[in-house]
């Protein structure tokens, strides 16, 4: 099987890479069926886990350009 070359840079790239080898347990009769259960569920942590990183990252960038927004107008309000 050939394994494709991903770039992991954001959560949502271990979203899909998480969800490409369950779905590939998923498939494999040949494994007992308790070791795939266990790695199925700890590859969903790790999903879980990715997916929440991945909305704490949205939150603090939007709070950090509604900072800047205030910041900025905080700013200009002075020299006026």
């Amino acid at each position: 099987m050939k394994v494709k070359t991903r770039r992991i840079s954001r959560p949502q790239h271990i979203q899909q890479l998480m969800t490409e080898q369950i779905n590939l347990l998923r498939q494999d009769d040949e494994l007992d069926p308790i070791q795939r259960a266990r790695a199925i569920a700890y590859l969903a942590t790790v999903s879980l886990t990715s997916m929440r990183d991945g909305e704490l990252e949205k939150q603090v960038k939007e709070l950090e350009a509604k900072l800047d927004e205030v910041l900025y107008e905080q700013k200009n309000s002075r020299r006026t």
